[in-house]
């Protein structure tokens, strides 16, 4: 309550909105300038490569582990929900077959 009327305070409006002002000159003038852009490039290119550093280390940590990738789970998967399907399928099959009479003998023979 008396934190909302302290914000409603116009002086405190005009303060807020001069310094949101000069905060974006600031920044503005940061940004354009050739030493900060090239830093700001730096570390993200570092950043990028302490990534693909990162990764590459896992990647041999998961092998050397004998560890799947998710990709290869996901495949996995995919290949049993298949399975399960033919399964399903031919239970189904089965299911609908007429009963063999067990007097009839081997239809082979």
């Amino acid at each position: 309550m008396l934190f909302d009327d302290v914000l409603r305070n116009p002086v405190l409006k005009k303060a807020l909105a001069a310094g949101e002002e000069q905060a974006g000159r600031v920044v503005g003038k940061l940004l354009s300038s050739e030493a900060v852009a090239a830093g700001l490039q730096g570390l993200l290119t570092a950043a990028s490569t302490a990534r693909a550093t990162l990764d590459a280390g896992v990647e041999t940590a998961r092998k050397a582990a004998n560890l799947p990738s998710a990709g290869e789970v996901e495949a996995l998967k995919q290949k049993i929900d298949e399975l399960e399907a033919l399964v399903d399928d031919l239970s189904a099959r089965l299911d609908d077959r007429p009963p063999r009479d067990p007097t009839a003998g081997d239809a082979g023979e």
